[in-house]
């Protein structure tokens, strides 16, 4: 007798839910079940719970409060990252705090929601999850994040350039138009200091004069 193969693509997505409020996780867990897509196949309250319980049931996603009574989503997070990499992890908070964001995205997490989002925007992020996407609930936490990794790119471009910061700001005020005069009242040099400093920023960049100087460094994001 043959035995037919189950389609994986059928099956739901596994969810577990963590949150020290339990009417929070009730409510979730009965709006994800009502999709036949979802799967809430725990909830729990506290991080020690969340660990064991997805140690013990696999579940695709652990849907976790950035904040449990006393403990911290985030330290939660890295040990389920940690101990259980074949689950991804989704954090979700009620706060708007750029530093909880940036931390979160450094850990590693799949995605970082706001709980202001309506149901149907919570089961569209928690299925792209499913497909692999990294997901950030809020526009405004997207341009944060181009933010800080343009910020990021320029210390990097500046380490391969070996430009401090004083460098950078001589090159910056060049491309206003200050002269070596001005730009020595600015970073406190005298104009030989300036145009002696000036050099070696060329010799950084492998350029040969001011202009091209500030064309490099524009081109790569310095200025």
């Amino acid at each position: 007798m043959e035995t037919q193969a189950v389609d994986q693509n059928d099956a739901p997505i596994r969810i577990l839910l963590v949150d020290d409020h339990a009417i929070l996780r009730q409510g979730l867990s009965l709006m994800l079940n009502e999709e036949d897509d979802f799967e809430v196949v725990g909830d729990v309250g506290n991080g020690k719970a969340a660990l064991e319980l997805t140690l013990e049931l696999h579940p695709e996603i652990v849907l976790l409060d950035i904040f449990l009574g006393t403990s911290n989503g985030l330290d939660v997070a890295k040990q389920l990252l940690r101990s259980c990499p074949e689950t991804r992890i989704v954090l979700f908070s009620g706060f708007e705090d750029e530093e909880l964001l940036l931390d979160a995205i450094r850990i590693g997490v799949h995605g970082y929601l706001q709980k202001k989002l309506s149901i149907e925007e919570l089961q569209s992020a928690l299925r792209a999850v499913h497909q692999g996407e990294r997901v950030l609930g809020d526009p405004q936490a997207v341009t944060l994040v181009l933010k800080e990794f343009h910020q990021m790119t320029k210390v990097q471009k500046r380490l391969q350039f070996k430009l401090n910061t004083t460098e950078i700001e001589m090159v910056r005020l060049a491309s206003e138009g200050f002269t070596n005069k001005e730009i020595g009242t600015r970073v406190y040099w005298s104009e030989v200091q300036v145009k002696r400093k000036m050099q070696d920023i060329y010799r950084k960049l492998e350029v040969t004069d001011r202009a091209q100087a500030v064309a490099e460094a524009m081109r790569h994001g310095l200025i």
